[in-house]
């Protein structure tokens, strides 16, 4: 589904026809029933009950010691445990007993156990809590769960069901530690590379950021969140969180509405179409209103234009952050009641309960309407019934017997594959086994810069918790060429030389040099840079090693596209891993000796130079050189480029008809054939282009793709269907329409070699 077709499609919700039936919707009856339940548990509680619901708890506010203590056990604290989870039964508990510590599914257990124990037995009302936690590349704070590939390399894959199949084994092992509620997908749509949490988001395009959240949401939530198997996500950052203006995290953001309606919300849209329990808002404010402040964004587009019925939460901390980062309210007191007004039903309020007095004081002083409460705690209390936290509020972990199961395991190794893009070979991949590596590189012998941030622990720094049987690049290369034939030098640090002189003279033997860059393992502000280039020390290797005259293959290991343009011709082949997770090791060593054919796609373009950043949907005025040439636009790798170890060809492309009108539809057609020697997968891309429009058009912009796999020699013809909805665009007036017009249609698998045909668009 397109931008235009979710637009259509709420607005047609909102005025009573019922066009889909979401993943996750409830049972015909049962709607009614529980939004009795609700009605009946309202009527019962006090406004300090219900200010109570709307808290989101860190768990060590309950355990002995301050916030931020190492901890190497789980102890409650007795005293703040009673206050707030049995005198106040605080509605929610969120993330890790310590970024430094690790529980497996039996501590969890114990741990949300205790909490629900006491929050349905040792309170007036008895309403269990519910438990968040951030699965961002699979259920990362359980030990011996699965860490998939983060999000920018599942876009890679252009597997809408594999990224459909690694929500659902996330959301099993999060369960089977009885974590119910997943701070994930990122929906943010993410052009600007110097901002690190690209690599948890689905990149730059809003359709395919679109299409990879709704996959995400559909096998995270399962038929039905009542199923324990199921667990509700959190869509975030609401709204415009990867757009900050200087690239950094937490930035302001300038975003035209129009840019806004047509770039920033369609994903937004689609998981709500889908059947998205919960929304966090952005951390970020956009047009210097920060995004928990903004009444407009929250009340009137989420819930009011998308029909939004979930839960919004805020993010962490982020309300004293209104006084503190934004200076838009004097005191917590008055931000609390500013974001509740402009739509938040949940904060998420780390250290204390002290807003459930603020939000007390609020209603008697009229700050906040007792309307606005009870719709919070109705929203917070429908997501608790539909996850059925009511009648089983945590899991037996033996019936999760999966948990880092050989299956899940094949699975994130399957992602991992698909995920790695191919961007140069001149020949020398795949490797021949036997022949004299040396492998060196920042990123050639380390776990945790394949897993990246999120893993084990917040920043993914540590090899604490790292599992002794998950290979490195090195560890996995030798497994496949042997000891004897494979030798080893780091070379550099992230930042700094550690024995470089002594990798070259090692070099000297070789018969091939792989060297593998890559990025310090962050997120959130730790993530933030200066500069885009990939670090001078680490480019410094790769000229030092060309000065020998071996073939080398470089292998990039970041979320985020760095600067190469002067090491990228000294390299005979670029294989572009991502943050690839656990199994990145055993699929890139797969890959450069031929056992996986390469089949990724960038999910962003990649630049040549830092200051000429753009989207490959940028504007025609955009690439005017200096000499008033259309030239202007320069990337290192343009978006949707992947090589493979075969050869794709494209012919006779056909359209049922040349022209439609109203709400007619014709059909695309083409043939694609792999002319090469070896079975391939690859990703055919459709685009379309405005020629002419009441608003300059995009360069193009995808409308679909699909993941195709052919043996040597193999034909397939894929059909796309193409309406009105695939051609619109948000005007002047901030509303979708479609002009008519010619179209053109650009389709392929190879974005420097693209089919192209025209169509005519005419009004009724």
């Amino acid at each position: 589904m397109n931008q235009f077709q979710t637009f259509q499609r709420i607005v047609l919700l909102m005025i009573g026809v019922s066009l889909i039936s979401t993943s996750c919707s409830p049972l015909p009856h049962g709607l009614n029933d529980e939004e009795s339940k609700i009605d009946g548990l309202l009527s019962k509680m006090t406004l300090e009950e219900k200010a109570a619901q709307m808290l989101n708890l860190g768990l060590p506010s309950v355990l002995t010691g301050s916030y931020w203590d190492l901890r190497t056990e789980v102890n409650f604290d007795s005293i703040r445990f009673a206050d707030y989870i049995e005198n106040l039964n605080v509605g929610s508990i969120h993330n890790t007993v310590h970024p430094h510590y690790l529980s497996d599914k039996n501590e969890w257990y114990n741990i949300v156990k205790t909490i629900q124990d006491a929050s349905i037995n040792n309170t007036r009302m008895g309403i269990p809590v519910i438990y968040g936690i951030d699965n961002i590349h699979g259920a990362n704070y359980v030990k011996h769960s699965v860490m998939f590939p983060h999000q920018i390399g599942l876009a890679a894959t252009r597997n809408k069901e594999l990224v459909k199949e690694t929500a659902r084994i996330t959301s099993y092992e999060s369960r089977a530690a009885s974590l119910p509620w997943t701070y994930n997908p990122n929906a943010d749509v993410s052009s600007s590379p110097l901002w690190g949490r690209i690599a948890e988001s689905f990149g730059e395009d809003p359709y395919l950021v679109s299409q990879m959240t709704a996959s995400y949401v559909q096998g995270t939530q399962g038929a039905s969140l009542a199923d324990e198997t199921s667990t509700a996500v959190c869509v975030k950052h609401y709204l415009g969180y990867g757009a900050g203006a200087n690239g950094k995290d937490r930035a302001n953001a300038i975003i035209p509405e129009s840019t806004l309606r047509q770039v920033y919300i369609p994903p937004f849209a689609e998981a709500i179409a889908n059947g998205a329990m919960s929304v966090m808002i952005s951390s970020n404010a956009v047009n210097g209103i920060p995004c928990h402040a903004n009444s407009y964004y929250i009340n009137d587009i989420l819930k009011g234009e998308l029909g939004f019925d979930g839960v919004v939460l805020s993010d962490f901390s982020d309300i004293e952050f209104l006084v503190e980062a934004h200076e838009v309210a004097e005191t917590k007191e008055e931000a609390t009641w500013m974001s509740i007004n402009a739509g938040l039903d949940m904060i998420m309020n780390p250290y204390d309960a002290d807003i459930v007095k603020f939000i007390v004081d609020g209603v008697e002083t009229g700050q906040i309407s007792q309307e606005r409460i009870d719709d919070a705690v109705r929203r917070i209390l429908r997501l608790k019934f539909r996850l059925n936290l009511f009648e089983k509020p945590y899991s037996d972990p033996k019936d999760f017997p999966n948990l880092g199961s050989d299956l899940h395991i094949e699975t994130n190794y399957q992602a991992a594959a698909e995920s790695l893009t191919l961007l140069k070979n001149d020949g020398i991949l795949p490797l021949q086994i036997g022949k004299n590596i040396l492998v060196t590189g920042y990123a050639s012998n380390s776990i945790n810069i394949l897993n990246g941030a999120w893993s084990r622990t917040f920043l993914g720094q540590l090899a604490d918790f790292n599992d002794p049987s998950k290979l490195t690049i090195l560890e996995a290369i030798q497994s496949i060429n042997g000891n004897t034939t494979t030798t080893y030098g780091q070379g550099t640090d992230y930042l700094t030389d550690v024995d470089s002189d002594t990798v070259v003279r090692k070099a000297r033997n070789a018969d091939v040099i792989v060297v593998c860059v890559g990025e310090l393992p962050a997120t959130e502000k730790p993530s933030d840079i200066n500069e885009l280039e990939l670090p001078a020390t680490q480019q410094e290797l790769v000229h030092k090693l060309s000065k020998l005259g071996k073939p080398i293959v470089m292998v990039m290991v970041q979320g985020r596209p760095r600067i190469i343009r002067e090491i990228e011709p000294l390299a005979n082949a670029i294989l572009m891993a991502y943050l690839p997770g656990q199994e990145g090791g055993r699929a890139i060593a797969d890959a450069l000796y031929g056992e996986i054919n390469p089949s990724g796609k960038l999910p962003y373009t990649y630049p040549k130079f830092t200051g000429n950043i753009l989207p490959y949907y940028y504007k025609k005025a955009d690439i005017r050189d200096k000499n008033w040439g259309y030239d202007g636009f320069d990337p290192q790798y343009p978006f949707g480029h992947g090589l493979s170890y075969t050869s794709f060809s494209l012919n006779n492309l056909t359209m049922s008809s040349k022209s439609i009108s109203g709400s007619e539809s014709l059909e695309l057609s083409v043939e694609v054939t792999n002319t090469g020697s070896r079975k391939g997968k690859t990703s055919l891309e459709l685009y379309c282009k405005d020629l002419i429009a009441s608003v300059a058009p995009d360069s193009k912009k995808l409308i679909r793709f699909q993941k195709i796999e052919l043996e040597s020699k193999e034909k397939k013809t894929i059909q796309f269907t193409i309406s009105k909805d695939d051609l619109g665009f948000v005007n002047s007036k901030n509303e979708w329409i479609v002009e008519p017009g010619t179209f053109r249609f650009f389709v392929g698998t190879d974005p420097n070699d693209l089919l192209e045909t025209d169509m005519e668009y005419k009004s009724n």
